[in-house]
């Protein structure tokens, strides 16, 4: 493990009213455990556990960025590598109790993303302590049908700015678009009733038409 990215103990962690980046997110993941095994899952298994690493990671990212996180020293672009290539991960420092804040509040997103690859919250008891909650009772469960129709209201939502901001994006532009990706991973839909291209299309023409766009004529050039 790098010098930077030492992991302090729970009581350390417990004293501080300021955590490193890194730190909360070790709490949360166990990532300096999981990469170092990551290579041993497969090409598939490794690629489930970066994307779920990843969900987390820009979760946690999205949340300092709209204010429900507060930083302490350091800035978000110093975080901009990513898990892999940032040398120290604690060079952005949180006040921990707005993170616990957030996490009481998200914690269930948190859940969500880890599961997508097997995985659950590393200190889950610990961070429930703290933030005093109590553990997840388990709610009616949603309705695939359900989850689809959420999921395609914040999909059609997301793309329609997309349009907005660009109107000659193209269905490709869209179907490999991390963030659009990472709302489906997030609808709760088992992998096997995610939507087909051709609903996806369906949605992507919804969007095109409340953005109030037309879509450019002629085959997209290679490059």
């Amino acid at each position: 493990m790098n010098e930077f990215n030492k992991v302090p103990s729970l009581e350390t962690l417990e004293r501080s009213n300021n955590w490193g980046f890194g730190d909360a997110f070790q709490l949360l993941c166990d990532y300096t455990n999981i990469l170092a095994n990551a290579f041993h899952s497969g090409k598939s298994g490794f690629i489930k556990i970066d994307t779920a690493l990843r969900d987390v990671w820009t979760t946690i990212e999205d949340s300092i960025s709209d204010g429900k996180i507060g930083v302490k020293s350091g800035r978000l672009v110093d975080l901009s590598e990513g898990l892999l290539l940032t040398e120290n991960l604690n060079i952005v420092v949180i006040d921990k109790k707005s993170f616990l804040s957030w996490y009481r509040r998200d914690k269930q997103k948190i859940v969500q993303h880890l599961s997508y690859a097997g995985l659950e919250i590393h200190q889950e008891g610990f961070l429930d302590r703290l933030a005093k909650m109590e553990p997840l009772k388990t709610p009616h469960p949603k309705t695939n049908r359900v989850k689809r129709d959420r999921l395609r209201e914040d999909y059609i939502s997301s793309v329609t700015k997309k349009f907005k901001d660009n109107p000659d994006l193209r269905f490709p532009d869209f179907n490999n678009d991390y963030r659009l990706q990472k709302l489906i991973r997030e609808s709760g839909l088992p992998e096997d009733k995610h939507p087909k291209d051709s609903t996806l299309q369906g949605w992507i023409r919804e969007a095109r038409k409340k953005a109030k766009v037309k879509p450019k004529r002629g085959k997209p050039v290679k490059k």
